[in-house]
């Protein structure tokens, strides 16, 4: 039993209300403290308007006004402890307050029990590749990208456990068929005779659906939330293997015929297939070399913010995180675009690693028509031993707004508060969310865990973000049903994956078709508002270092 306090939902539901009660009766104002929470920002771009980031911070730390006599000098440092003792603790800690155990079914108990004879096992063997493989099972047994293991060294474990690739790599299709979307040059597979759109239909022995229920995707450097993200890695990490590892492929022959059965041998490729298969960021990924999210964006921008035109003076605008230095960038882009005419804006969220939630909130403000709520913040009191409300946000208009189509392109590497502006848009009607996929479905408020040995971090969300009624929002549930929806889906057929693998940014020819369609369209009126009413880990992390519940940033 790992239990040092179980939280009533109930409870915890009725205290939260009555925060949110004490909110909504209080008048929204910039700076304005209440007796409820710590700030309310009624427009959550005056921080970044007046470029005052010492002000800014100062803001962030009086938030936490409500519960600052019970916070603690950081996270605890288990990492004296042996490998077992530092397991249990940490798991302790994370149960009492890992804001989401009720949201998303979370069974501590029996998360215990299911790989504490692992870790032990790993440390009477000495053998760190199996410990630090275990953490990684352990938190991937919680679908939630902000649960997270963090540690410079994996001891091995992923080469051992990835590093071989068949020479393929497959898709789900929106049929449900699952194809071959790329074979390698000179591999055994091409030998084979395997080509691009053959379906698999089984993989060593299982159908494929078997076989892709079973396959690990512990070794993403972004985690996925919801059952379309895991799906997503699920296919692509299929194909990968210890190197020297046999695999027997099923391929569907033609009518009224057996399968073809194809054996093949994982090689080192230098995770080949993986980089391959990154189509949803409309360009090569290597995230099977990368261990986190902060070196994928290595691979992608030296900058936060990316721009350019698009053919017929589109203004693209490609957004990476949301740190206090993106805010002047991606405000001159936008003016630059209203500027220039422009007849449409992409803003590419396709890899957003999150950050600041008020920094999300205030990117919208340039398309919206009026006030949107954008979340109330919670966290976990230590003195309480319940979620308090922190702080109250929205998203007001820019006088200078931009008023013609704007689309966003999203993915499952779309995290955190990078998912803040398409939650906006989707709640509030503003133009259009273009994507094969929905977003990752993690939107809490991510804090540093315990330390455990050798010196590996844990992270994960220890408060929510609540809409107006204090409901969770964004973060997915125990059914795995989360994120933000695109509101364009782009078909996922035989043809837009050819057409991607080709090296055509499919997504993006679809986002911008759209802004086309817009423009021609006398009736149409995309940004149009009706009635009505959450870094990747590096840089959120640093925030952490100040203080250990991590400020209102992701």
């Amino acid at each position: 039993m790992i239990v040092q306090s179980k939280r009533s939902q109930t409870a915890r539901a009725g205290s939260i209300l009555l925060v949110l009660l004490l909110a909504l009766a209080s008048p929204a104002s910039a700076g304005l403290y209440t007796d409820s929470c710590g700030m309310v920002w009624a427009d959550a771009a005056s921080p970044f308007e007046r470029n005052n980031e010492t002000a800014y911070n100062e803001e962030l730390m009086a938030s936490y006004t409500p519960i600052m006599a019970n916070l603690t000098d950081g996270p605890p440092d288990f990492s004296s402890m042996t490998w077992s003792d530092a397991f249990r603790e940490t798991c302790a800690y994370m149960e009492e307050r890992y804001a989401f155990t009720e949201w998303r079914g979370v069974d501590w108990d029996a998360l215990y029990a299911t790989y504490a004879p692992k870790i032990a096992q790993a440390e009477e063997n000495e053998d760190n590749a199996a410990y630090y493989r275990t953490l990684r099972e352990f938190v991937y047994a919680i679908p939630d990208g902000h649960v997270l293991v963090l540690s410079p060294d994996d001891f091995g474990a992923k080469h051992a456990d990835i590093g071989g690739g068949y020479g393929l790599a497959v898709a789900g299709l929106d049929s449900g068929e699952v194809i071959v979307t790329y074979v390698a040059n000179g591999s055994d597979a091409e030998r084979a005779g395997i080509r691009f759109g053959d379906e698999v239909v089984s993989w060593n022995g299982r159908p494929i659906g078997e076989a892709i229920d079973a396959t690990s995707i512990i070794w993403t450097p972004v985690k996925p939330s919801t059952a379309e993200g895991i799906l997503l890695h699920k296919l692509r990490f299929l194909t990968r293997a210890p190197v020297g590892a046999g695999a027997t492929v099923g391929i569907a022959g033609p009518a009224d015929s057996a399968p073809r059965t194809i054996n093949l041998t994982a090689a080192d490729d230098g995770y080949e297939t993986l980089a391959r298969t990154s189509i949803f960021l409309g360009r090569e990924v290597n995230d099977g070399a990368a261990g986190s999210s902060a070196e994928l964006k290595a691979m992608i921008a030296n900058e936060t913010v990316t721009t350019r035109t698009l053919p017929g003076g589109i203004a693209y605008i490609a957004v990476y995180e949301e740190s206090y230095d993106v805010y002047q960038p991606f405000k001159a882009a936008v003016e630059d675009a209203i500027a220039d005419g422009a007849p449409g804006i992409v803003i590419d969220l396709r890899f957003n690693r999150g950050g600041d939630d008020n920094l999300a909130a205030a990117y919208a403000g340039w398309f919206v028509d009026r006030p949107v709520f954008y979340e109330y913040g919670t966290t976990y009191d230590p003195g309480t031993g319940e979620q308090a409300v922190l702080w109250e946000s929205w998203t007001q208009p820019r006088p200078d707004r931009y008023e013609g189509p704007v689309a966003l392109l999203v993915s499952p590497y779309t995290i955190s508060s990078g998912e803040g502006l398409p939650k906006v848009f989707a709640e509030s009607g503003t133009g259009a969310i273009v994507s094969w996929y929905g977003t990752n479905g993690a939107f809490g408020m991510e804090s540093l865990g315990p330390t455990l040995p050798p010196g590996v971090m844990t992270a994960f969300p220890q408060g929510t973000s609540l809409d107006a009624n204090g409901r969770i929002q964004v973060d997915s549930n125990a059914s795995q049903v989360g994120g933000v929806a695109p509101t364009v889906r782009v078909p996922l057929d035989r043809d837009t994956l050819a057409r991607a693998m080709a090296g055509e940014d499919v997504q993006l020819s679809y986002t911008v078709d759209w802004i086309r369609a817009q423009a021609e369209s006398t009736t149409a009126e995309p940004s149009a508002v009706p009635t009505q009413a959450a870094a990747g880990w590096v840089v959120v992390l640093a925030a952490f270092a100040v203080v250990a519940v991590g400020y209102g940033r992701r």
